[in-house]
């Protein structure tokens, strides 16, 4: 390997380990209040809508990142950077069906799910506030890919696109 790419690589993974400890940092700076202004109660129905939550994730964009990059990388290791960018629209056509499917079926079916799924009618209010994240994630899971599967994790314009 040279040294430019070698470089190139320690690179994108600082930038990675960066932004997975700034993750975590935020992630420990919001827990701890949120834990104590809502008190045992509000942890019980954060903790319900959580399971749900992720396994909406779960359905719509759980290898989605790895399989755009697997795709994405296959194209551009031979040279084809068109057929590499209707991969990435592919599957953010299907991020963005199923994302939006499964956000719409936790929203308007959050009262159905909290109350006679759960059993805890106050959840609802949670899931209604998760629900959009789902779109969100599975939308931001193809663009991982994309990036992963071009070798790169800094946003830079694609000129051979």
């Amino acid at each position: 390997m040279s040294k430019k790419k070698e470089n190139s690589f320690l690179m994108q993974g600082a930038i990675l380990a960066a932004t997975a400890l700034i993750t975590k940092i935020i992630g420990l700076a919001y827990r701890i209040p949120v834990t104590n202004i809502m008190g045992a109660e509000g942890n019980g129905y954060y903790g319900m809508v959580f399971q749900v939550y992720n396994l909406a994730l779960m359905l719509t964009s759980y290898s989605l990142p790895t399989a755009v990059s697997k795709l994405v990388s296959a194209r551009v290791a031979t040279g084809q950077y068109r057929n590499a960018y209707r991969v990435f629209r592919g599957a953010m056509t299907f991020a963005i069906i199923a994302g939006g499917i499964v956000t719409a079926i936790v929203f308007f079916g959050a009262g159905f799910i909290a109350t006679d799924i759960m059993k805890m009618d106050l959840s609802v209010y949670a899931l209604r506030v998760l629900a959009p994240c789902i779109l969100v994630v599975a939308f931001l899971g193809v663009f991982r890919g994309f990036f992963q599967g071009f070798g790169t994790m800094i946003l830079r314009r694609y000129h051979r696109l």
